[in-house]
């Protein structure tokens, strides 16, 4: 992230923490609900849901505390979402601290092609398991399987 020259280096990283902070408190305040409106394209053009299918609901519970609602929205995001923003709160404290910040991606061209196929992997079996039919622990996965 570019700051102004002169400005110090933990500007950056409170910029984003206070960005995800504040996103969260307007999706927190907004609640986007189970009212039954669809807010993803996919899930409104083609009725399947993309990996990131009841990614505000989700953020919304984490928001309240109710971590099991949030990983029946969306269980991918729900492990994810906390684990970047520990990361960011790391970023924002060491920056403070005028220490460097290991970057979590590899800097290895050969290896950051592998992580990021692994993750588009991922994210694809992801999007399949939770678009299909199955035993209760993949209909779980679905992004509208949440009643509460």
């Amino acid at each position: 992230m570019h700051t102004h020259p002169g400005a110090p280096r933990w500007v950056g990283p409170a910029v984003a923490v206070g960005s995800v902070a504040v996103g969260s408190a307007l999706i927190a305040a907004w609640n986007p609900g189970d009212d039954g409106q669809v807010l993803c394209t996919s899930q409104a053009a083609f009725g399947v849901d993309c990996p990131f299918c009841g990614g505000m609901r989700c953020v919304n519970a984490l928001v309240r505390g109710d971590l099991l609602g949030a990983a029946d929205h969306n269980v991918l995001l729900a492990v994810a979402l906390p684990l970047v923003a520990l990361g960011l709160v790391v970023w924002l404290w060491r920056s403070w601290q005028g220490r460097p910040t290991p970057v979590p991606w590899p800097a290895d061209a050969r290896r950051s092609l592998a992580l990021g196929a692994v993750v588009v992997v991922a994210l694809i079996g992801f999007t399949v398991l939770r678009n299909v039919g199955g035993p209760a622990w993949v209909e779980w996965l679905h992004s509208s399987t949440y009643l509460g």
